[in-house]
């Protein structure tokens, strides 16, 4: 029956996270990677640490030193320069065009917060240890021995305290990595992203990562020793095997396998795990495979709901299927003599802390489960009671042992499913603490003046400094965009305006040029040319700032809000019975610095990028006569002419454009833009237009603000058209580039990448 089953059926999931380094540059003793961390958010985390550390340990008040501590001020301010560490780390991934080096800061901040939360631990300890001494030479005896006992206290919760500083430390890590992650989305895609659970893990924080206490707090208590009632080691080979054997998939691929291929037989059973090992770390997978309780109440609610005949049968077959694993993995682990121990384990959780310590709780749990362990449990109880002053019941222990064995095969079943999913948790956590600890150990985070000059000069230290601690020079530009906005109408408006008596320039000024320069700096844009029919504005690009490295996608921003600006205006003229304006946007881009020159004491610059956008900005007035009246979908085409050898003398440029309320950008800009952010390409039709596939490309951006800002790209190809009737004759291999404002494409791209 087993061999009938297909593993594929159940649609499971495969958890797998990467940290690779191997693009990156070792370091100076060509082992690690040399990485230094701001010296001032140091000082901050260092601060901020030990008094967690105080803060947990539940010091009493000669051991505190900040008296007023100011928690959200401080937790804000480590926040802050957080964010500032990881941000520094996306803008010096996209610099390099290597989203690893994001990865290595990221896991060099865990590391370097992981390690201060022992250091400060020890800081702590020294420094009650100075206080008792202090105390000492006062003479007061009493006080000396109650700081004593106190700090005894402290170092036998160790763990405890550890864990909860940990806790609560990277609690606020994740919630900074949630605002960062926008950017690194914006940058390199949803995928560049790492799990939460990475940095959230328990274990991250734990010398050991099976004390018992912490197993039963956080998952459910096993061990790893051959003794322990509940074996990690034993289970996991066994699961591994279970889910190995119902592969259909890896059965298919063994069977073509040569005999060459045995030779590297090793690296194939390696693969082979490693597709179980990810569908075991993948939560939700154990309750696909086994979980046949909640499948039954979920086919009660079908049959409730009248549900399809088809889905109330897949149902039943789902349930049939999942109790046949259940069985066969319930009768793999009774085999094993581990079910007493899985139902023990969370039987016992009621009581156990009447006796740990002085037992521990692997004690309390082999003599619920091993007859064999019990008279020296016993023997263990009585010689502690003189220590602790009290004795320790039996009965409660007696009370237990009895439920366990008289737990029902059903009762069982839904133990080991529960322990399936709890085992599932603590394995995954195990592995990513694995290669928390792997990656971190290839890190040297040095301070160490003379190995930082030793490997900035071999150009193979990571730098992750906060921003004031640069110089910073005038940089030179090295990128820059151009936006024109071509104005049409201002002149009507202008003399309807001055017709009924009213003021033009307060009303050009006040309704549509402060607006407009009110939102320049949110994209880091500055004012080249204004006149009454044309804006010319730059965003440009310096040297060693990739933080800022965005004048494209943030062109394009600030030409949408442009255009929503003057539809504001216009409707502002409607009410007055004046003519509405119209913009038609172009947006250019150019590597390397504008030219500038000086007339008097006015700047003049001059770009390529400034006569690309200029052509984009215009309109075809012939194109826009033929096409003003029709219901287009867009606002930019882009069409080239059949041209004979005499009416090609007619025409300036190949092409002509009908850009109206439209922005449109340059090819080159368009793949500036694709490097600048993460661009997802979307393809659908929309019924309005036809069958044509149309498509597009969306992505994200920052602001100066840090907000971000969706863009939208449709590309098409330019088709040629007959000069008689404007009729299409073909398409060419050219392509044009609209930047979208129509708020249809807007909701079908987002419903398209599910985006809520």
């Amino acid at each position: 029956m087993q061999k009938d089953i297909d593993l594929n059926n159940f649609q499971l999931k495969t958890y797998a996270v990467e940290l690779p380094f191997d693009r990156l540059k070792l370091g100076v003793d060509n082992v690690r990677y040399d990485v230094y961390i701001s010296s001032e958010f140091r000082k901050v985390a260092e601060r901020f640490i030990f008094e967690l550390i105080i803060k947990y340990a539940e010091a009493s008040a000669p051991f505190i030193i900040n008296t007023e501590m100011n928690w959200f001020r401080e937790t804000s301010e480590f926040q802050r320069l957080c964010t500032e560490i990881l941000t520094v780390g996306i803008n010096s991934a996209k610099s390099d065009s290597e989203i690893q080096i994001d990865f290595l800061c990221q896991t060099a901040l865990v590391k370097m917060l992981t390690e201060e939360i022992q250091n400060q631990y020890g800081e702590a300890i020294q420094h009650c240890k100075n206080v008792i001494r202090k105390q000492e030479f006062s003479h007061h005896m009493e006080a000396t021995l109650k700081l004593r006992e106190e700090v005894a206290s402290i170092i036998q919760r160790k763990n405890q305290i550890v864990r909860n500083v940990g806790a609560e430390l990277f609690e606020y890590f994740i919630e900074v990595q949630s605002d960062v992650n926008k950017l690194r989305a914006a940058n390199f895609g949803d995928n560049a992203t790492l799990p939460e659970e990475l940095f959230s893990n328990p274990i991250l924080q734990m010398a050991t990562h099976s004390d018992g206490f912490f197993m039963i707090e956080k998952y459910v208590l096993m061990g790893h020793r051959l003794e322990d009632p509940v074996n990690y080691n034993t289970l996991i080979n066994l699961l591994t095997a279970f889910l190995n054997s119902l592969d259909t998939q890896a059965e298919t691929d063994i069977k073509h396998v040569d005999s060459k291929q045995y030779e590297s037989i090793k690296s194939y059973i390696s693969t082979y795990d490693t597709r179980a090992d990810g569908w075991i770390k993948h939560i939700d997978n154990i309750d696909k495979l086994f979980n046949y309780f909640q499948s039954q109440k979920e086919l009660k609610h079908l049959k409730q709901r009248n549900a399809a005949p088809q889905k109330i049968q897949h149902a039943q077959k789902t349930i049939k299927i999942q109790k046949i694993l259940l069985n066969q993995i319930y009768k793999i682990i009774s085999k094993e003599k581990m079910i007493d121990g899985i139902v023990a384990a969370y039987q016992m959780r009621p009581m156990y802390e009447r006796y740990c310590p002085p037992l521990s709780p692997q004690e309390c749990l082999q003599y619920l489960v091993v007859p064999k362990a019990r008279k020296n449990t016993l023997r263990k109880l009585k010689r502690f009671k003189k220590y602790f002053g009290k004795s320790f019941p039996l009965s409660p222990l007696k009370r237990t042992i009895r439920t366990v064995r008289t737990t029902s095969r059903q009762a069982q079943k839904k133990y080991l499913l529960r322990f399936l999913k709890d085992f599932s948790y603590y394995h995954r956590d195990l592995r990513n603490n694995l290669l928390i600890k792997e990656t971190s150990d290839s890190i040297n985070i040095t301070t160490d003046e003379k190995i930082i000059n030793l490997s900035r000069s071999n150009h193979c230290l990571y730098e992750f400094k906060l921003p004031f601690e640069d110089v910073f020079d005038k940089k030179p530009i090295i990128n820059h965009a151009v936006l024109k906005a071509d104005v049409r109408g201002s002149t009507a408006i202008i003399e309807q305006m001055k017709a009924k008596k009213l003021n033009p320039a307060s009303n050009f000024s006040l309704n549509y040029f402060e607006p407009i320069s009110k939102i320049l700096s949110l994209y880091g844009a500055v004012k080249i040319f204004i006149e009454g029919d044309a804006i010319i504005l730059a965003i440009f690009e310096h040297q060693d700032t990739p933080g800022r490295w965005y004048s494209v996608s943030r062109a394009c921003g600030l030409a949408i809000n442009m255009l929503m600006i003057v539809r504001k205006y216009n409707r502002l003229n409607r009410k007055k019975g004046l003519p509405r304006l119209e913009l038609g946007v172009g947006v250019g881009f150019s590597n390397g610095s504008p030219t500038f020159f000086y007339d008097d004491e006015n700047q003049i610059m001059i770009s390529p990028a400034i006569n690309e956008a200029d052509r984009l900005s215009r309109c075809d007035k012939t194109l826009r006569q033929y096409l003003v009246k029709e219901k287009l979908p867009f606002n930019v085409y882009e069409f080239q002419p059949d041209l004979t050898p005499e009416t090609s003398l007619l025409f300036n440029s190949k092409t002509l454009r009908y850009n109206v309320k439209g922005i449109q950008l340059t090819l080159k800009g368009f793949k500036k833009l694709s490097k600048e952010i993460h661009l997802k390409r979307v393809e659908f039709q929309m019924p309005e237009i036809g069958n044509e596939m149309l498509t597009f490309h969306t992505g994200k951006f920052p602001t100066t603000a840090g907000n971000f800002q969706r863009l939208i790209i449709r590309e098409a190809f330019i088709p040629e058209i007959s000069l008689k009737d404007l009729g299409v004759i073909g398409l060419t291999e050219n392509k044009y580039y609209e930047v979208c404002t129509n708020q249809k494409v807007y909701e079908l791209v987002k419903k398209t990448i599910k985006e809520p």
